[in-house]
C-alpha cells in the first residue's frame, strides 16, 4: 500500500487583507469592518497555522495575524471547559481588557522584536489591540456557543488550540 504525503506550504496563509497604514510595525485598520475582517481571517487560518513551527511573515498584516493566532489560542484554552456562555464571555472580556506589553524587551511581550517601539504611540497601540481582542473574543464565543449551549465544534477548537504556533504562548500580565 502506498502512502500519500500531503504538504501544505505556509506561504499560502499570508494575510489577504493588507493595510497601507502601520502602527508599531503592525498593520493598522482604522474602520470596524476591516478590523473584524482581519480577525475573521485569523480564525480562518487558525486551525492550519497551529501545525507550523516556522512562518515567514511578509509584512505588517502577517505580524498582526501572528498576534491574533496566539491570543486566540490563549482565549480558547481559557474557556475550553466552560459550559456556560455568560461565564465564558466574562473570562474572554477580562483577557480583552488586559494591557498589552509593548516594549520589545518585556518578557511578557511574546511578539518580541516584531513589535516596533514607536515613541508616542503606546496608548494608540494599546487601544487598537484591545479592540481587536474584543472582536476576537466575540467571534470565539460565537464559535463555541449557539443559543446559550456549547457547540460540537468547541471540542475541535479546544484540541487545536493546545498546539503552540511557532512555539509562542500568550503570557498575559
Amino acid at each position: 500500500m502506498q502512502q500519500t504525503v500531503v504538504t501544505i506550504d505556509p506561504s499560502v496563509c499570508h494575510a489577504k487583507l493588507k493595510s497601507e497604514k502601520t502602527l508599531c510595525g503592525l498593520a493598522y485598520f482604522d474602520d470596524q469592518k476591516s478590523q473584524r475582517g482581519i480577525v475573521l481571517e485569523s480564525l480562518e487560518y487558525f486551525r492550519l497555522m497551529t501545525f507550523f513551527k516556522n512562518y515567514n511573515y511578509e509584512g505588517p498584516s502577517d505580524i498582526l495575524l501572528i498576534y491574533l493566532w496566539v491570543v486566540a489560542a490563549h482565549m480558547i484554552k481559557t474557556i475550553e471547559n466552560d459550559q456556560d456562555q455568560q461565564a465564558a464571555a466574562k473570562k474572554l472580556d477580562e483577557i480583552a481588557r488586559e494591557a498589552i506589553p509593548t516594549r520589545s524587551g518585556d518578557k511578557k511581550n511574546f511578539l518580541g522584536g516584531l513589535l516596533k517601539e514607536t515613541p508616542g504611540e503606546t496608548d494608540k497601540i494599546q487601544a487598537y489591540l484591545k479592540g481587536l481582542k474584543d472582536i476576537l473574543a466575540k467571534e470565539i464565543i460565537a464559535k463555541f456557543f449557539k443559543d446559550g449551549k456549547r457547540t460540537v465544534d468547541a471540542k475541535f477548537w479546544s484540541g487545536i488550540a493546545k498546539r503552540k504556533f511557532m512555539g509562542l504562548s500568550y503570557t498575559g500580565l
